[in-house]
């Protein structure tokens, strides 16, 4: 081999293993807790005899790593949160920004539906005695990631399958799953 092989070896070896460096990576999402912010009495009006109906106030925080070189900004997303496949509640996840390589805790404010809840309350009962509840969440959350003055817009599909004691709100497994979509042309920002 030449020496001019050799240098020409290095060179895209050193290019291929700063690619693989800078390439995008999927975010890491991780529910840390959920806590009991207080209850809000309603009335129910949609059938003939109206009732009350207890909604249930939370605080979800949830750790997120942008393990990218590059700083992001996203858009504002609603969270949807299920059990057994009803739709429970909801919470906000509001518009923000990320640097680059960090990790940030995001104090997001949930309301769960007591009229959901209702339908459910021999489930919720069994959970409640075996002190565990099975929770599934799902976002999609779109925004740009800044390289230099061009930005990249991107979309992260978030779904997380999170197990929690019903009387203490400890989370105590989870299992998030987080795909990164990039799109492929650039904008100038």
């Amino acid at each position: 081999m030449s020496p001019a092989q050799i240098g020409t070896g290095l060179v895209i070896g050193a290019a291929g293993a700063v690619l693989y460096a800078i390439r995008p990576r999927d975010p890491v999402f991780e529910v840390l807790s959920i806590h009991l912010k207080g209850f809000k009495l309603r009335f129910n009006t949609d059938s003939l005899i109206p009732f009350a109906v207890i909604d249930v106030e939370l605080s979800i925080s949830v750790k997120v790593t942008n393990p990218n070189v590059a700083p992001i900004e996203y858009s504002s997303a609603t969270m949807c949160i299920y059990y057994r496949d009803s739709l429970l509640g909801q919470a906000q996840v509001p518009a923000g920004n990320q640097g680059a390589n960090c990790w940030e805790i995001l104090e997001l404010p949930a309301k769960m539906d007591g009229l959901e809840v209702k339908q459910h309350l021999k489930d919720l009962a069994k959970d409640v005695t075996r002190r565990e509840m099975c929770l599934k969440s799902v976002v999609s959350i779109k925004g740009v990631a800044k390289v230099w003055k061009w930005g990249h817009k991107f979309a992260v599909d978030v779904e997380s399958q999170i197990k929690v004691d019903p009387i203490s709100m400890d989370v105590i497994d989870q299992e998030n799953k987080a795909h990164l979509q990039l799109q492929p042309e650039a904008v100038l920002v």
